[in-house]
């Protein structure tokens, strides 16, 4: 939908500029109907922000307006072109927490196109400065990681276990920051990253991005990302465990 209302919102642009202003200028026109097209986009977010207010943090509609946010974002700007696997192995109804490597400012994006239920993201505490960003990421259930303190970011845990429960999936990068790209190894996930998955009594579903993923670094070439969704580990499997072998045992998954 998101992807749609920009490309009308551009060509209407492009069109009445050619037609009722100046056609030689048609280079001007690209880039300023781009540009509508992109505040275009802003206020139709605008307007469905009270919508996300009220509505509950897994309403279809939210959910949806996340995923076509996300599809539009790696279509018309990332330039990316992402290829999942495993999607079958999303549960339907069963409590998930998905962990994943970090390789690209654009993970959460190229995963949540395709993503098959609600899922809501782990962002830095930082971003809750900026007021309007804030509402609305709490309307999604968020869970926010204050890496300079971590006691915060405990306070926070609770919440999220019962955002697990409700049906949420939160997807989390257990290694804490961007990892070199040429590196397919995880080689240090944080234990302390799977005290939610445990407390929520979830499965674990692990999640690989695989290949050279720093889109900054082709943008705005277009960059080719592969995702793996691999099968669940059921909170069976792992209950007797610390987070520590919990986090051994995410590794070895995606490692192998």
């Amino acid at each position: 939908m998101t992807t749609l209302i920009f490309i009308i919102s551009y060509l209407v642009c492009f069109v009445f500029s050619i037609i009722y202003i100046n056609p030689y200028l048609f280079l001007l026109w690209f880039i300023t109907s781009y540009i509508f097209g992109f505040l275009v986009v802003i206020i139709f977010y605008l307007l469905n922000f009270p919508l996300v207010l009220i509505l509950s943090p897994t309403h279809w509609y939210k959910s949806y307006l996340m995923k076509s946010l996300a599809a539009f974002l790696n279509r018309c700007y990332l330039n990316l072109k992402v290829k999942i696997e495993g999607l079958e192995n999303v549960s339907k109804d069963r409590p998930l927490v998905a962990y994943a490597n970090h390789k690209s400012y654009t993970d959460a994006f190229a995963l949540m196109q395709y993503f098959t239920r609600p899922l809501t993201l782990t962002p830095k505490t930082g971003v809750f400065k900026i007021s309007l960003l804030k509402w609305w990421l709490k309307a999604y259930n968020v869970f926010p990681i204050n890496r300079t303190n971590p006691k915060e970011t405990l306070m926070h845990l609770q919440k999220a276990v019962e955002t697990v429960k409700e049906g949420h999936v939160i997807l989390i990068f257990p290694e804490g920051t961007i990892k070199d790209s040429n590196k397919p190894q995880v080689e240090n996930a944080k234990a302390g990253a799977f005290r939610l998955v445990k407390e929520a009594k979830a499965d674990l579903l692990p999640i690989k991005y695989v290949g050279n993923d720093l889109v900054r670094h082709r943008w705005p070439k277009r960059t080719h990302r592969k995702i793996i969704i691999y099968p669940a580990i059921p909170y069976e499997k792992y209950k007797d465990l610390n987070t520590r072998e919990i986090a051994q045992l995410f590794m070895d998954t995606i490692n192998n």
